[in-house]
């Protein structure tokens, strides 16, 4: 059965991640730095607890650069893991997981999908980030989840980390697209 890790908050630097059948959950919590101009500017770490029956563990921790050209660092447990920018303008990446297998972020249809790079390479997604809106009256109410196949399970602290930094790198760069595409639309239109 499909593991579902509800997000309190579509914000993967600052929310819970729970699974309440399975009492487990993830905390992710960033805290910005602001360093003088001359240092760098800003610079702020994203640090993920998980809770199991009480008991919280760090899982771990994301480096964000003041300088938006550097590479974040990325720490599962006491492992830096590396991940690897397939292509120019395209945004899947790739890492290695705790057991030395590879595995790929991509995005499909505007979602972050999983998809484990084997010998045979297969396309079968083993996690997918999902957000739905429901219409109730007068109000919208939104949700988001990241869903994580069984054989997935034993990769869970790897997929949650990696995944708050993919979503968070593929959400920054659409801001700097749209930004970029109103700029240009408003130059054009003077």
């Amino acid at each position: 059965m499909t593991l579902r890790l509800s997000l309190a908050k579509n914000d993967p630097l600052q929310t819970t991640f729970s699974c309440p059948e399975r009492a487990i959950h993830y905390t992710s919590d960033t805290v910005t730095r602001n360093r003088p101009f001359l240092q760098g500017g800003s610079k702020a770490t994203t640090t993920i607890w998980k809770n199991v029956v009480g008991e919280s563990i760090h899982v771990g921790i994301i480096e964000w650069p003041a300088n938006p050209n550097d590479r974040p660092t990325v720490v599962v447990g006491s492992r830096t893991i590396e991940m690897i920018k397939m292509g120019l303008f395209t945004s899947p990446e790739k890492f290695q997981g705790i057991h030395s297998e590879w595995y790929e972020w991509q995005i499909r249809q505007s979602r972050a999908q999983l998809v484990p790079l084997e010998v045979a390479r297969s396309q079968a997604c083993i996690a997918t980030f999902v957000t739905t809106v429901t219409q109730a009256l007068f109000r919208k109410k939104k949700s988001a989840a990241l869903l994580i196949s069984p054989e997935a399970v034993h990769i869970l602290d790897d997929i949650v980390v990696t995944f708050i930094y993919f979503e968070n790198q593929w959400r920054e760069r659409e801001r700097a697209r749209s930004r970029g595409w109103d700029a240009g639309y408003a130059a054009g239109a003077l």
